[in-house]
């Protein structure tokens, strides 16, 4: 018994000194870990409570100002005072739904856009106990929640809705607003808010985590110019980042709501015009929100571009001008529908207007009415008719078909089957050689340059057989000036032309004469460019400088980029030849039989040009072509214009195009006096700057400071 008794001792007394051991060891881990904890990884954690704590926002800002050539404001900003909300991970519904409800209280939200699920949602939030009766027992042991709730739904008459109040329903509508984008983005809950409701919601913000008053801004559009389309959109706080470049977008930090540029130089420029959001740290103490900033933030590049607000003003008048008189006044444009026109310095590509416009007939207002289409100066295309014979003459010189001085007996040419050939006088123009063949726009002349050019001579009633790639020299020759390529245009979607699909000999005769490719009005312009430049192309540039954000006057902004002239190419072609071109349009417009001299003859401004006609058949507004009674196409004419000046010094050149200008019983001159009206409003403009500008400095020579003024003693 007592050696059982001395082992069961010596059992416990060893039990006891284990304990002991565990106790000691688990005791040195939990001082270890208080050490590590409060010493060792003290800087650590505290890091981490303070990011628990205080959290790092962005802000947007506002986008750059665009101004025109001459720092006129273009686009601008306009503030807007906003409600916003900060939505929070750890914050519940139940706390979003009482913060909603308390700035219901506060000021007036709009609830009409709620949609009728919205409202249906909101009532079964609102009358849980009558929500529950639309149903029976029945239906909820064998029905699962989704077909429970959408059973609810259904249930849900018009007159359960008048139950909800207006309360209820702003309050719901915070809450929507409040729930969008993502944790820690801010959510606008009111744009607009008046004066009175930011000072009572800022009153009251210690009462509602999250919500802040900031001031948002909206594009306006202060210039004589007005608003024009190759500003572009920018998205709404509602759009959003556009789906299709979401990604995109969020790879290069920007928030689902964020508002980007949507379309044109908004888009092309939308890394320029964005802007550096602010940065803001937000701490969070006793419910009370503080911000401070990090870095103010600072609002897009300023955009100046080679636009002149008030002679793009002046030819938008004119277009909208001359398109009304033409259809009130004439019995030939039953089917004139638009008209377009583009001036650049031919120089340098520098684009100083842009216009295009569409003319309807609204049966309400029994009148005419204008919508802007000027995106169609790059992206529609038209067949364009005489203006590009400048074009094929060169062609004909580059490839020594045609030598300056040849002549040519204009009368209508017959081919073997039955296909005629002529110019636009039934009985010809006669002998014409290259400079009268521009003048007096001969199809002829380069009907039998093209026959020459394609390996054969002409002779009545032969067979039209024709080297076909005679096309691919014309074109590439075309393409040098611009037609049938992209321009180089700084802005998106643009059309680079459309080529005539079919290759026979007498498409070929067609394309000489303009009538087979497809081009733009900004091809146009830059062909016309080209010819004036004696064979410089250059890329047409809306945007001239770049500069730092400044509310500075220009003397004072700090340049960040100046945009040289883009040359594309230079046409290799002697300038014995330019100089024929340029005589023969000079003819075309200021001499009499000149196809242009009826509208240009009193320009005191030395134009060059070419006009054109292309056959077409009329289409309605949809693109369909329109038929007559007897269902046949009805014929009708596009009229188009090239031009620039002064011709011995060219410093402005432009294209004119009015599609189904005309029915082919009667010519219009539209094309024409837009062209000459718009070349006239720009050497106006000219002149009346430079007498400002003399004005102004003989003032500053005659107006002495006082503080400047010395006697004639202290001269000496």
């Amino acid at each position: 018994m007592i050696d059982k008794f001395l082992k069961l001792i010596k059992s416990l007394v060893f039990r006891i000194h284990v304990l002991k051991g565990v106790c000691l060891i688990l005791f040195l881990v939990v001082v270890f870990r208080l050490y590590a904890i409060q010493v060792t990884y003290s800087a650590d954690y505290q890091a981490y409570i303070d990011r628990t704590s205080t959290i790092e926002l962005q802000k947007n800002v506002p986008r750059g100002v665009i101004y025109d050539r001459n720092m006129d404001v273009l686009v601008d900003n306009e503030a807007v005072s906003t409600i916003t909300y900060q939505r929070y991970s750890d914050v519940s519904e139940s706390e979003m739904k009482e913060i909603a409800s308390q700035l219901a209280d506060l000021i007036d939200v709009d609830f009409t856009k709620l949609t009728s699920r919205d409202l249906k949602d909101l009532y079964l939030e609102k009358f849980e106990d009558e929500a529950k009766e639309l149903y029976t027992k029945e239906e909820a042991k064998t029905l699962e929640d989704k077909e429970l709730y959408q059973l609810q739904l259904s249930r849900i008459t018009d007159k359960m809705l008048e139950q909800l109040t207006d309360h209820d329903k702003e309050t719901h509508a915070i809450y929507i607003n409040m729930k969008k984008g993502t944790n820690l983005t801010s959510n606008i809950i009111k744009k607009g808010a008046t004066e009175d409701e930011v000072a009572i919601v800022s009153e009251h913000l210690e009462e509602m985590p999250g919500v802040n008053t900031e001031v948002d801004w909206d594009r306006t559009y202060p210039s004589v110019a007005e608003w024009h389309p190759i500003y572009g959109r920018v998205s709404t706080y509602e759009q959003g980042l556009p789906a299709t470049l979401s990604s995109y977008y969020k790879a290069h930090d920007y928030q689902s709501n964020d508002r980007v540029g949507l379309s044109q130089l908004e888009l092309y420029y939308e890394p320029l015009l964005r802007g550096y959001k602010s940065q803001y740290v937000l701490t969070n103490e006793n419910e009370t929100s503080n911000y401070d900033a990090i870095y103010e933030g600072q609002r897009g590049y300023e955009l100046v571009l080679t636009i002149d607000a008030e002679l793009q003003a002046a030819v938008n008048q004119i277009v909208k001008e001359e398109l009304i008189n033409a259809k009130k006044n004439s019995s030939t444009t039953q089917y004139l529908r638009e008209a377009y026109i583009v001036m650049t310095n031919p120089n340098t590509g520098e684009i100083l207007a842009m216009t295009g416009n569409i003319i309807e007939w609204d049966d309400e207002a029994k009148d005419y009415v204008i919508y802007d289409n000027s995106l169609g100066t790059f992206q529609n295309l038209f067949t364009v008719g005489s203006v590009v014979k400048g074009a094929t003459l060169l062609t004909g010189f580059k490839y020594g078909v045609t030598t300056p001085g040849q002549v040519v007996n204009d009368s209508k040419m017959y081919f073997k089957g039955g296909l005629e050939k002529g110019s636009w006088q039934t009985l010809g123009l006669g002998a014409v050689n290259d400079l009268t063949a521009l003048q007096k726009s001969s199809n002829v002349y380069f009907f039998d340059q093209t026959i020459r050019f394609g390996g054969s001579s002409y002779s009545p009633y032969m067979a039209l057989n024709l080297d076909l790639d005679v096309f691919d020299k014309y074109r590439s020759t075309f393409n040098q000036f611009g037609l049938g390529v992209a321009t180089g245009i700084d802005l998106p979607n643009e059309s680079t032309g459309l080529v005539e699909a079919q290759r026979t000999s007498g498409k070929l005769l067609d394309f000489a004469i303009g009538q087979a490719d497809l081009y733009t009005s900004m091809q146009l312009v830059q062909y016309a460019s080209t010819i004036a430049t004696s064979g410089k192309r250059f890329a047409p540039t809306l945007v001239k400088e770049v500069y730092l954000p400044s509310n500075d006057d220009v003397s004072g902004k700090q340049l960040v980029k100046g945009f040289e002239p883009n040359l594309l190419n230079v046409v290799e072609i002697d300038q014995q030849y330019f100089d024929r071109v340029h005589q023969g349009f000079i003819m075309a417009l200021q001499q009499s039989g000149g196809t242009g001299y009826s509208v240009f003859a009193k320009a005191k401004y030395n134009p060059a040009g070419k006009t054109g006609t292309a056959q077409e058949y009329a289409r309605d507004e949809e693109g369909k072509y329109i038929k007559d009674a007897n269902g046949e196409l009805i014929d009708v004419h596009n009229r188009t214009l090239i031009a620039y000046a002064p011709a011995d010094n060219p410093e402005v050149a432009i294209s004119v195009v009015v599609p189904q200008c005309e029915l082919p019983s009667q010519s219009h001159p539209i094309s024409l006096q837009i062209g000459e009206r718009a070349m006239q409003a720009y050497f106006d403009l000219k002149k009346e700057r430079a007498n400002i500008q003399n004005n102004t400095v003989e003032t500053d020579e005659l107006t002495v400071p006082a503080d400047e003024q010395v006697s004639a003693d202290d001269s000496n």
